[in-house]
C-alpha cells in the first residue's frame, strides 16, 4: 500500500520587488529540488531583490529545510531573481540528496 507523502507548507519571507509569479516559481523549484527527499518537516524560503543597479547580483534566493532533524541551507545570488531561483534549485537538490540514505 502506498502512503501519500505530504510536504509541509513553505514559509516565505520576501523583500524588495518580488512578484507572486516569482514566489510561485520558487515554490516549484524547492519542491522539485526536494522531490524524493524523505523526512522534510519544515521549509522556509527567502527571496530578496535590492534595488541598486550598481550591484552585480542584487537578487538572492535562500532555502532552509529541516531534513530528518538536520538543517539544510542553500542560497544563490544572481542578477535577476529567476536566475537565483534556478541556481537555488540546483544547489538544494545536491545538498538534500547528499543527506539521504542510499
Amino acid at each position: 500500500m502506498n502512503a501519500t507523502r505530504e510536504r509541509p507548507e513553505i514559509r516565505f519571507l520576501t523583500s524588495g520587488d518580488v512578484t507572486a509569479h516569482e514566489r510561485a516559481a520558487a515554490e516549484r523549484a524547492v519542491r522539485q529540488a526536494l522531490g524524493s527527499a524523505q523526512g522534510v518537516s519544515s521549509i522556509q524560503v527567502t527571496l530578496s531583490v535590492v534595488a541598486d543597479p550598481s550591484l552585480p547580483r542584487p537578487a538572492l534566493a535562500q532555502a532552509v529545510v529541516d531534513l530528518d532533524g538536520r538543517r539544510v541551507r542553500a542560497q544563490a545570488a544572481a542578477p535577476r531573481i529567476v536566475e537565483a531561483i534556478d541556481l537555488l534549485r540546483e544547489r538544494l537538490a545536491v545538498r538534500a540528496s547528499s543527506l539521504q540514505p542510499r
